[in-house]
């Protein structure tokens, strides 16, 4: 029975750490969108996303609603993130300075990637159309999140840190 405790409260710090860990990603990726002179929205891919997905059903949600489930989408997203993380902990453990980064990597190949579902719904630029510093914005935002979310999780399951 330990086993399955020590699961769910794995589980539960990688949920919390998640979702901890999307609010200075999105802040970061903010102010660095502004920095490298794109548009605000550029950084903002859960509103896009949501947008696309209305366009696709044909429904056009109010300024407000798009930006509920788009905050509903990232929190999701960031939790999801979480589960992952701590179950690819449980499985092989890393110190967070490893298993940030590699978060990060699959992170970035399934979101962003000419194969990840933000370019492949449309709600991001084909990897060869974008423009460097989007790419740049969006290794930040993975990275930022994850290095987050694995010294979060690390300092919530009592995990030695560097």
């Amino acid at each position: 029975m330990a086993g399955r405790s020590g699961l769910i409260d794995g589980v539960a710090a990688g949920v919390a750490a998640g979702l901890v860990a999307g609010i200075p990603q999105v802040l970061l990726t903010q102010a660095e969108a502004r920095v490298l002179g794109l548009p605000g929205r550029q950084a903002d891919i859960g509103p896009r996303f949501v947008q696309r997905l209305a366009d696709h059903l044909e429904v056009r949600p109010h300024r407000s609603q798009r930006w509920l489930l788009a905050g509903g989408f990232h929190f999701g997203y960031a939790a999801a993130w979480g589960t992952v993380y701590a179950l690819l902990q449980r499985w092989r453990p890393a110190q967070p300075h490893v298993g940030g980064p590699l978060l990060a990597a699959l992170i970035y190949g399934l979101a962003f990637s000419p194969w990840g579902a933000a370019t492949q719904t449309g709600t991001e630029r084909p990897v060869e159309r974008r423009p460097l510093r989007e790419t740049l914005l969006h290794w930040t935002a993975a990275l930022s999140f994850s290095l987050t979310l694995a010294y979060l999780f690390a300092r919530l399951t009592d995990r030695p840190v560097p």
